[in-house]
């Protein structure tokens, strides 16, 4: 049911109601699980209103993806002036996972990586964006916390960077087939693994 003409939300705020929902069911339903009617239907909004702020459904995806790698970026500013060590940082990127448990939602690389073939070029664009600013930022980390002495790993910085991505997004498939105990299971060993021995 569209909003009433006396209770119509500012446009802005119209936008962001949007971005949120479609970045849940793209998250919960993939790209081709829910429609701008569906989206229009949810919201008690005109679908008209969906279109003035995205024309398309690739712009809207797009924009989605261009706002997780907002996200991160804001996360990632606030663990650079934290004083959490780079276990700790690990740990805590990990929770920030985790926090998809709770909306039955995968990781939106893992959404990006089942369905990278189906999902307009622009919005590959932008995950490849995504996958590139948390293989820095995880790099850096490991490289700091490898010179500091407070992690240990085989290999190279940036593969591991990959392994722990990788872990993440496969943890959080695994709780929809058996339970959250499966991501602190693998969250337990992502740790324990970069623990230096004797600590």
């Amino acid at each position: 049911m569209p909003v009433a003409q006396g209770r119509r939300r500012p446009r802005g705020e119209a936008r962001r109601r949007i971005l949120r929902l479609a970045a849940k069911w793209l998250q919960q339903r993939g790209y081709h699980g829910f429609s701008f009617g569906q989206i229009a239907d949810a919201l008690e909004i005109q679908s008209g209103a969906v279109h003035y702020h995205f024309p398309s459904k690739p712009d809207l995806v797009t924009a989605v993806f261009a706002g997780y790698r907002v996200e991160f970026a804001w996360w990632r500013e606030q663990m650079d002036s934290s004083r959490y060590g780079p276990l700790e940082q690990v740990g805590r990127f990990l929770d920030l996972e985790a926090r998809n448990i709770e909306g039955e939602r995968v990781c939106p690389l893992g959404v990006a990586g089942v369905e990278y073939a189906s999902l307009p070029a622009q919005a590959c664009a932008e995950a490849e964006g995504l996958r590139d600013d948390l293989a820095e930022w995880l790099t850096g980390l490991l490289e700091t916390g490898r010179l500091e002495g407070t992690l240990d790993f085989p290999g190279d910085a940036s593969d591991q960077a990959r392994a722990i991505m990788a872990a993440a997004q496969g943890a959080l498939q695994l709780v929809r087939l058996h339970g959250r105990d499966d991501f602190a299971a693998v969250r337990r060993a992502i740790l324990a693994g970069l623990t230096p021995r004797g600590v």
